[in-house]
């Protein structure tokens, strides 16, 4: 559960912008440009050289998208007993989620987060996350065989590579 806390808050620091939990900020652009890799996404300076500008990620949301994966969140409604209340969690004003548990992650990764991802996020960005969600809830069964295991060994590698 703690693997999956931290992935759900890398995920949410990202996918929300939030500061000093997002994995898009200026220092790995600057290590993209380094490695020669997404050039899209290379820093560029601007004509007067005192300010450089960041290129849109594909997987960012403008602030009504923001505004509408929080509201998803926040307006879930969940069964007696599944999760806390995840709705205190939910901040629509500042547009960010912060402060819950990790069960709460737990529950978020596998039933909730794959609804705004869908219906807000593009198909190549939204597809591998919902699948990341799927291989956690899978993973997470009460009785898997090996033949199960291997299978998702193979699918995590894909579902990483997309998401690179």
């Amino acid at each position: 559960m703690h693997i999956e806390k931290n992935i759900v808050d890398s995920i949410l620091g990202t996918l929300l912008d939030i500061s000093g939990k997002t994995k898009d900020h200026a220092k790995a652009r600057y290590d993209l440009k380094d490695m020669g890799i997404r050039k899209n996404l290379h820093p560029k300076d601007t004509e007067d050289s005192k300010r450089t500008k960041f290129a849109k990620a594909c997987f960012s949301m403008t602030n009504g998208e923001k505004s509408n994966f929080c509201g998803v969140l926040k307006t879930a409604k969940l069964p007696d007993g599944s999760a806390s209340d995840i709705s205190r969690c939910i901040h629509l004003d500042e547009r960010k989620v912060s402060n819950y548990k990790t069960h709460d992650a737990h529950f978020m990764l596998h039933y909730l987060l794959p609804i705004p991802i869908k219906s807000i996020l593009p198909d190549h960005v939204a597809i591998p996350l919902i699948h990341l969600s799927s291989f956690f809830r899978r993973l997470r069964q009460k009785v898997i065989t090996l033949e199960e295991l291997n299978c998702l060994e193979v699918e995590i590698i894909e579902i990483i590579n997309q998401l690179e």
